[in-house]
């Protein structure tokens, strides 16, 4: 089983059928390492505001509880919401 990788770039990795008794312990010993989310942005239509930032109030709760560091996203509105194209415009906006 693969955790992700070491600093030095190596994965983690226990075999599997040789631990399966202690394996919440191996786990926890070899901790995932996550990148920091801090750059990210939610994308909604133009009648969609109050869900996405509710989507990120609650985004901001869970990452706090699990202690994953991150900073606030980029709340983009697409105009008019409805159409493809519009989509598509606004992402290649943001990318740029």
């Amino acid at each position: 089983m693969s955790l992700g990788p070491l600093a030095s770039g190596a994965a983690n990795s226990f075999d599997i059928e040789q631990c399966a008794r202690d394996i919440d312990r191996k786990i926890q010993g070899k901790m995932y390492k996550q990148n920091p989310l801090n750059n990210w942005a939610i994308f909604h239509g133009d009648r969609d505001a109050q869900v996405a930032n509710s989507f990120s109030s609650t985004m901001k709760q869970c990452l706090e509880t699990c202690g994953y560091e991150s900073t606030p996203p980029k709340i983009c509105p697409v105009k008019p919401g409805m159409r493809a194209d519009a989509w598509i415009r606004e992402l290649q906006n943001q990318l740029d």
